[in-house]
């Protein structure tokens, strides 16, 4: 079964790599690609290492109601997380990310993994808030503004759903016990345990303060995402597009590295770069050089941080890919 998922989504990145690369002159690739403005790598490099700088930090408030975690663990995690996602199929690199925080600092991996879960869930809502303000100062067309629509139902209907979970946990536990009750022994008892503890890792609903600032800190860390973006436009000589062009490209860049795929999202992240990209105008020759440029700016800095930290906590890959197949 495993092995199944990793051919599909394989084969869904291949589908949107045949359309990203369908018309494409690689005569006019290549040409772009020799009048490249290389020194605007450096700030998009800058604000990419910055991001996970921030929601390294932004994760210490999920985890306050358990104890006090050291932001080296949390940032060594976490790259070495992303850099699982960018190497490995099914985006095993948030329970990667999930079993290093919790091997490192003793805490229950399935309650670290409930706080990835709740992150993603901030990461939804503050992205609908950018995209609220880009739809004020751009006029989309409403096939763009319906795929927002879209994705603020799901992100509405999860958020509910996880509330829901938060506010009735005794009951919710309770009917978990209960259906676990009918299982064999071991099996029953592991299910139990690992939904508790996730429900557990849902605590952080409960302080106003914590929210807050892990909303603040969303903000901060989409701002300093699209940063990487806007900076990516002079080096590719689109210099006419504006910041809230780039935070309209990274909104659907998302959308891209949402759908499963092959790792580090090859196809998907392309196809969409380049189809936000036309919305402006953009020439789909351009439109590809830059996807690619800026695909390697974001595959480099979590891999070459991430193997950093590997070696650094004496953690073989071997232990994080095996950590990723199993149940946290």
């Amino acid at each position: 079964m495993k092995n199944k998922k990793i051919w599909i989504g394989i084969g869904i990145s291949l589908i949107f790599l045949y359309f990203a690369l369908k018309s494409i002159e690689i005569e006019k690739v290549l040409k772009v690609f020799g009048e490249i403005n290389y020194i605007y790598i450096f700030p998009v490099i800058f604000f990419t290492i910055l991001t996970y700088v921030v929601r390294a930090w932004r994760w210490r408030y999920f985890f306050r109601h358990v104890k006090p975690i050291r932001f080296s663990s949390l940032f060594s995690a976490t790259m070495i997380g992303f850099m699982a996602n960018n190497l490995l199929p099914a985006r095993i690199g948030e329970l990667v990310r999930a079993y290093c925080i919790g091997k490192k600092e003793n805490i229950s991996k399935s309650m670290s993994f409930a706080t990835i879960v709740l992150e993603r869930i901030f990461d939804g809502f503050s992205l609908l808030f950018l995209f609220v303000i880009v739809l004020i100062f751009y006029p989309f067309p409403e096939e763009i503004k319906r795929i927002g629509y879209i994705f603020a139902v799901i992100y509405f209907v999860a958020a509910g759903i996880l509330i829901s979970i938060k506010v009735w946990s005794q009951q919710v536990m309770k009917i978990i016990d209960f259906l676990c009750s009918y299982l064999p022994n071991s099996l029953g008892k592991a299910i139990a345990g690992h939904t508790h503890s996730f429900i557990s890792g849902l605590e952080v609903l409960k302080n106003g303060w914590d929210v807050f600032f892990i909303l603040f800190y969303s903000i901060i860390l989409w701002i300093a995402s699209a940063l990487s973006v806007y900076f990516m436009f002079p080096c590719c000589h689109l210099g006419q597009l504006s910041f809230i062009n780039a935070l309209f490209l990274l909104i659907m860049i998302t959308i891209g590295l949402a759908i499963p795929g092959a790792p580090s999202s090859v196809g998907t992240f392309q196809y969409f770069t380049m189809l936000g990209l036309s919305v402006f105008g953009v020439d789909k020759n351009i439109g590809l050089t830059f996807a690619i440029i800026l695909h390697i700016t974001q595959w480099v800095v979590p891999v070459f941080i991430g193997w950093f930290y590997l070696c650094k906590e004496q953690i073989s890959f071997g232990e994080i890919t095996s950590s990723g197949g199993k149940n946290v």
